[in-house]
């Protein structure tokens, strides 16, 4: 399947629902202060910190499947483990 492929699927799935549904919610609650915001940044890392986070319980703290099941190798793995100060269990 080809890349535009992809996001198109993605863009109708309920993940992107749910994305766009708490980016509204988001922005709503800034009330009208987003021009100064790090939106992009803050969600991103949020984002990736909860994926990584709830992929790591789901393969029951295995940093290597883990790594597996995102498509990132097990370096960048822990780094970001570090980096969000995550606790493997």
């Amino acid at each position: 399947m080809s890349k535009n492929k992809t996001v198109k699927n993605l863009s109708n799935s309920s993940l992107s629902a749910v994305v766009k549904k708490e980016a509204k919610l988001f922005i709503k609650n800034m009330n009208g202060n987003g021009s100064k915001s790090n939106m992009h940044s803050l969600f991103l890392n949020d984002t990736e910190r909860t994926l990584i986070d709830t992929v790591l319980e789901i393969c029951r703290g295995n940093v290597t499947k883990s790594a597996d099941f995102l498509g990132i190798s097990r370096g960048t793995l822990i780094k970001r483990i570090k980096d969000y100060n995550l606790k493997i269990k």
